[in-house]
Order: C-alpha cells, then structure tokens, then sequence
C-alpha cells in the first residue's frame, strides 16, 4: 500500500513520475462519503484494464472514508491513497493530477461507479486514434437503477475531430468523469482545476480547458460512468454559492485568452454557454441574491460586448433576445 500524508514534500509527485509508466491513473476525489464510497471502489477493482491504477485523494475526511480506502488499498497494490488536509476540490484534483503516473486521466467521483470495461475500451479507442480526449455517453443512477443518457447523440460518433472545427460539442454538460484526458495534453498546456477553498462547480473550467486544448477528439456511443443523483449531499446542491460558477468562466476565459486562435474558436460559443449557466444559477440561488448577481451578470456581458465576442450566431432566437434584454 502507498499512502501519502498532508505533510508531503512538494517533490512527493515528481519522484512517482519516475516509476513505472501505465496505461491509465484513475482519479477519485474523497470526503465524507462513506455511504457510497465502496460501491465506487468495487467499481474500480473490476476494471478489465491491466495497466491502471487509482489514486484516491482524501480530502481531511471526518467519516469513515479513510478507513475504506485503507482496506481497499491493503487488498489490492493498485489503489494509491493520498491522505491530506481538507483544501477543496479542485486542490485534491490537481495532487492527483501532479502525482498520476498514467499515459491517460480518468476521473470516478467517489459517490458514483463505473462499468467493468469503461477504461480498457476507452483506452484501446484513444491509443489506435491517436486521441487527446474521448468522451462518452453516461448513466443516471438512483435507487431505481440507471438511465442512459445519450448526450452526444447530435454528433459523430467514432470520428476523430478538432475541437476548434466544431466547437459546438463543449455546450453539452460539463460531464468531467465520462472519458479519458491525454495527460500530456494536460500538462503541455497548463489545464488544471481552480482551487478556491470551499467552492463548488470547479469541474467547469477544467472541461472547458480540456477541450480547447484538444486537437484530436472522439465520442463514443455506448455508456460506461453510472452517475449518482440521489446524494443530497452534493455541494451542487447548495444555493448558498453565489459567484463560484463566475470564478469558474472567468479562469475559462483567462485560459482561451493565453492564445488568439482558442478566441476566435471558442470564444462565442463559451459566451452562449455562459449565459445558459448563469440563467441556471439565477434560478438556483437563493432570491436575496439574485440582484447582485444579475449587476455582476450584466456588467460580464458589457465587457464581451466592447470585447466583440458577443456573435449571434452562437445563440438562439431566443437566448439573443435574452442578450439584448439584459443589455438594455
């Protein structure tokens, strides 16, 4: 068993760099979520892949889940724990991402599970096309077991694509857990989560990354993640968190703007995306905190105006009249 603790040198993830070379290191982030968190494990043991290992990241649990993951990594040497101090999401995602020792990403949250052939079929796709993300189809999953959701079913499935030539694919959900991320890709270009203490939603931006860094990307029909939507402890839930998905588009936007031909890609597109999420999160705050939220929501899209990366050709009918109405 590997454990590492909160007191860890930063040279910890440069040194398992040099181990040996996998196929795939599979993510998952921990905290507080003994109920289901061996239903996620067991997931992983079962995958068909040979060369994998899983690397779970205790976020300063105070359940039991750190208990769990010491069993599961007693039992079974490709289950990596890496113990620390609780500093958010997108921090725990990033140690992992330092330390993966993988050719390829994948991500399992630790309240959902995984199909026993996800990563061996989305590994072999991604190795004969030479791919730096596929990305797949995925299951709802609640007491009553699973609902496929066909959320590529507009596109090509199968077809290896640049991004910048069909820029419409990043408008579908921010999925972050149903494929697999070249890690080379990654690195070479900076695309990390945000790491705001306590903050929800951090998986946006780094989706939004992964896909204008992409030069070569594939979907796959079938549905391999199970993606639980019957924890009502999700900080998704929460209608306290005011500006997070702002902070989120603003790193997004930060990154496109480090290369010219990422704007003019992309830059359209991710502003019609803005707007259906910040219609989103207007109707999911709490109504005190709407009328501070719109003056920040205006204020963002007058900037894109004088900016010209407002193009009505991105929106619909309607969501440019939602535009002109919030201009005035």
């Amino acid at each position: 068993m590997e454990t590492h603790n909160g007191s860890d040198s930063a040279g910890v993830g440069n040194q398992n760099q040099t181990g040996p070379r996998l196929a795939v290191s599979v993510l998952t982030p921990v905290y507080n979520v003994e109920r289901f968190l061996p239903e996620c494990l067991d997931s992983l043991k079962r995958q068909t892949l040979n060369s994998i290992e899983f690397i779970c990241i205790n976020d300063g649990s105070t359940d039991g889940s750190l208990d769990i993951l010491k069993s599961y990594a007693q039992d079974d040497p490709r289950f990596r724990i890496i113990d620390k101090p609780n500093s958010g999401y997108g921090a725990s995602m990033n140690r992992g991402l330092d330390e993966a020792r993988g050719e390829d990403i994948g991500i399992v949250e630790s309240d959902d599970f995984a199909s026993p052939d996800m990563f061996k079929k989305l590994y072999k796709f991604a190795k004969r096309h030479d791919c730096d993300l596929v990305k797949s189809n995925y299951f709802e999953h609640d007491e009553n077991g699973d609902r496929e959701m066909r959320v590529y079913d507009g596109f090509a499935y199968r077809r290896v694509f640049d991004p910048r030539a069909l820029p419409d694919v990043m408008r579908v959900l921010p999925i972050i857990w149903a494929g697999l991320y070249r890690k080379r890709m990654l690195d070479d270009n900076h695309v990390r989560f945000t790491e705001t203490p306590g903050a929800s939603f951090q998986d946006t931006s780094f989706v939004h990354k992964a896909w204008m860094s992409a030069r070569r990307a594939a979907l796959l029909k079938k549905a391999f993640l199970h993606y639980r939507v019957d924890n009502s402890g999700s900080s998704v839930k929460s209608s306290t968190k005011v500006f997070e998905v702002c902070g989120e588009y603003a790193s997004s936007e930060e990154f496109m703007r480090r290369d010219p031909s990422m704007v003019s890609a992309f830059a359209p597109t991710l502003m019609a995306m803005k707007l259906d999420t910040y219609r989103w999160n207007y109707n999911r705050i709490a109504p005190e905190c709407r009328e501070e939220f719109v003056d920040r929501w205006y204020k963002e899209f007058c900037e894109a105006e004088d900016e010209g990366i407002l193009k009505e050709v991105a929106f619909s009918p309607y969501d440019w009249g939602v535009v002109q109405d919030l201009l005035g």
